[in-house]
């Protein structure tokens, strides 16, 4: 049967209710952070900042106003913060408190999202919002790409960012799919476009498996159909000339080529084939990676992966947060992040037994966008991005928590039996 919440039409008469205040504060990040996309020469002032910052300080104004109402399991972060804060505290590489500030802001926004009222106009207005956004993300991705300027694709797009919202994104659409929304796939074959744009390797990967990975109920056929149309599909994609030419210097190489490169790049070793081009990382993992054994168990502190990365790129970030985590935060850091995330999914997958059907998209797509994030840690700086992915995921998370609850659910929502 279909989902009514999931249903392409919205129902007018619902949206006449304003929207929260976390709400206009997410929104405005994530406007900031792409409205500029829009202008081919940019808008001459650095507006990024705004993306995080805004919604950090609205939520947190809301989360001290609102605190027993907020309803996020903190509790399950807790052990993660304290060790954050516990090296901030010690920290005194430059820029350590911006970047521990930004790592921890998710957090704030989904504890925000969760004192909400969750009713059907709420839903609604999420819904309706996303989907808005969603045209302003894909005239973007065609003006930093180059697709909409010049109609030939740039060498480099400059929107690598943007495949780390189009992940987040695709997880939204496919889970509506998984709920009887036909045409959400359309929607999703779109944003997994977006890093062919790009051309952005981690990202196509990473928006193709929301997908048949999804953790909405789509049955084990659609999956499977997925898997072989994604294949046939990649292998198409592989053979394209800016393809290769952004995984060779030669312009011309195998799927195995390319899957033991990026396996040799991850440990920081020269890469087997000569050709594989590896985008100047590798000699910034190596020299992080040799730095391991110094602090095995502890790590270096807080962003002293920064000063590194500088003394090999002009980029302040390592391009792998999995390394960064390990080199600052020391293996015992590492694993305690993996298993605060992993325990996070499975918080949230209990709770999708009770959870009221039109609210579980919430659950669907705030928990299983770790994958995502999981694998663009490997690449990207996604943990950082918080304008970007986190934000919006952890207030999926926050509603989703928030729906939980009887005082804090509508009327028109009841729970599943």
């Amino acid at each position: 049967m279909r989902n009514p919440i999931l249903s392409s039409q919205p129902a007018p008469a619902r949206l006449t209710r304003k929207a929260p205040v976390p709400f206009i504060a997410l929104a405005t990040g994530m406007l900031v952070s792409y409205l500029p996309g829009l202008f081919p020469g940019g808008v001459g002032v650095q507006l990024s900042y705004l993306g995080w910052m805004v919604p950090l300080l609205v939520c947190g104004v809301v989360v001290l106003r609102h605190t027993r109402l907020v309803s996020f399991p903190l509790w399950l972060w807790a052990p993660w913060v304290l060790w954050v804060v516990a090296y901030l505290l010690f920290a005194e590489a430059d820029n350590a408190l911006q970047r521990g500030v930004m790592l921890l802001t998710p957090l704030v926004v989904g504890a925000g999202f969760s004192t909400l009222r969750v009713d059907a106009p709420l839903i609604d207005k999420f819904r309706l919002w996303l989907q808005r956004f969603f045209w302003i993300f894909v005239a973007a991705a065609g003006v930093s790409t180059g697709l909409l300027v010049s109609g030939q694709l740039s060498a480099t797009s400059g929107f690598a960012a943007g495949a780390i919202t189009a992940s987040l994104l695709a997880a939204w659409y496919a889970a509506r799919f998984a709920g009887g929304d036909v045409r959400a796939l359309i929607y999703w074959a779109v944003l997994a476009a977006v890093p062919v744009l790009a051309n952005t390797r981690t990202g196509m990967v990473a928006v193709a498996l929301t997908l048949p990975l999804t953790l909405a109920p789509l049955s084990m056929t659609k999956r499977l159909i997925a898997v072989a149309v994604l294949v046939v599909a990649g292998m198409g994609v592989f053979q394209m000339e800016r393809i290769q030419n952004k995984m060779f210097y030669s312009g011309q190489g195998t799927v195995s080529d390319a899957v033991t490169g990026m396996l040799d790049l991850l440990k920081g070793e020269e890469p087997v084939s000569q050709d594989f081009a590896t985008s100047g990382r590798r000699y910034v993992y190596q020299a992080l990676i040799d730095g391991l054994d110094e602090a095995y168990w502890l790590g270096h502190g807080a962003n002293t992966t920064e000063a590194i990365s500088l003394a090999f790129s002009e980029v302040a970030h390592p391009h792998n947060d999995w390394l960064r985590l390990r080199y600052e935060y020391g293996l015992l850091g590492m694993l305690l992040f993996v298993l605060t995330m992993l325990g996070q999914v499975g918080h949230a997958q209990k709770r999708l037994r009770r959870m009221p059907p039109e609210a579980a998209i919430f659950l669907w797509v705030g928990a299983g966008a770790f994958l995502p994030m999981a694998l663009f840690m490997f690449s990207d700086n996604v943990i950082l991005y918080a304008a970007w992915f986190g934000n919006l995921q952890f207030a999926m998370l926050g509603l989703g928590y928030a729906a939980l609850r009887p005082e804090r659910r509508g009327s028109n929502l009841r729970a599943t039996p």
